[in-house]
């Protein structure tokens, strides 16, 4: 029970808040220098199921996050290229409860780590609908973190994670995304709720995402979403936990434009092929106003 104790919180950790740092469909197309723009999210993310080495450790493991996030990004030029300096502020609430935590009830609510990150386009080139810009993401450990607790919004470390992501156009309305990053962490020295702290070692993990996108009109587009992340295993206090992930998902996304500066976004993700950490269904909302 203390082996799958473990894994559960640590499957948590990886669960939150990264799953909110996943691209959109035409993110990596950007607005003109000297447009804001503002985007409020709220995801409601799921399960009930967790995997562990290939293999499913419990059948009862309800997992429940409310996540809502704020960002700000402003579009400007430096010299030949745009760039889009912007933050994430991430706030909620996850709850946990099942035979993986022993029949226990476990929430908390509060901040969630922020993160900062800018896109520098090397390739914007609307003529010829070709896109091409470098990410890095820099997750700050300021979130709400208690080692003493079994759930926590923060992850009291560091992460980083560079991104290159690139759009193409085809014709007057198909496009497709390509993405790929990777993402590396910090130890988390004070990990464990037992009298003393452990440490919480991570490998880094390698990421990709496609999403084809069509237009319906020329006010509404609809992506179809693919997400894939490998690698990720832990260690806890030196022992490995044989809990690398080499996890699949697959999702819609709706995208509908109101006037010339609102846009409203619904998606649905479903990680269908999980190795490691808990088998999630993501119904994501998304506001954007641009000014």
């Amino acid at each position: 029970m203390k082996k799958l104790l473990s894994a559960a919180a640590i499957c948590l950790l990886l669960a939150l808040p990264e799953v909110s740092l996943a691209a959109n469909a035409r993110d990596y197309i950007p607005a003109p220098p000297g447009t804001f723009l503002f985007c409020a999210y709220f995801n409601h993310i799921t399960a009930n199921k967790l995997y562990k080495n290939g293999e499913k450790v419990s059948n009862d493991f309800n997992l429940s996050q409310n996540i809502g996030i704020f960002r700000p990004v402003y579009y400007t030029q430096i010299g030949p290229f745009t760039i889009d300096p912007q933050a994430l502020i991430p706030y909620g609430d996850v709850s946990l409860d099942g035979a993986a935590v022993g029949g226990n009830q476990y929430s908390a609510t509060g901040f969630a780590d922020p993160v900062v990150l800018a896109t520098l386009w090397f390739v914007n080139d609307p003529k010829d609908k070709l896109w091409v810009g470098f990410t890095p993401w820099i997750t700050l450990p300021l979130g709400e973190y208690d080692r003493n607790r079994v759930l926590n919004l923060g992850a009291n470390r560091w992460a980083v994670k560079p991104e290159v992501g690139l759009v193409k156009g085809f014709g007057e309305k198909f496009y497709v995304d390509l993405i790929v990053n990777g993402e590396f962490y910090t130890d988390n020295d004070d990990f464990g709720s037992g009298f003393l702290p452990v440490r919480l070692e991570q490998d880094p993990t390698v990421g990709f995402e496609t999403h084809l996108s069509y237009d319906i009109t020329k006010q509404w587009f609809v992506s179809l979403d693919y997400y894939y992340v490998y690698g990720g295993e832990t260690k806890v206090a030196g022992i490995p936990q044989n809990d690398r992930m080499s996890n699949h998902g697959l999702g819609i996304s709706l995208f509908w434009g109101i006037g010339s500066n609102n846009q409203l976004m619904i998606e649905y993700r479903d990680d269908f092929s999980v190795r490691s950490g808990p088998g999630t269904n993501k119904l994501a909302l998304r506001w954007a106003y641009f000014f």
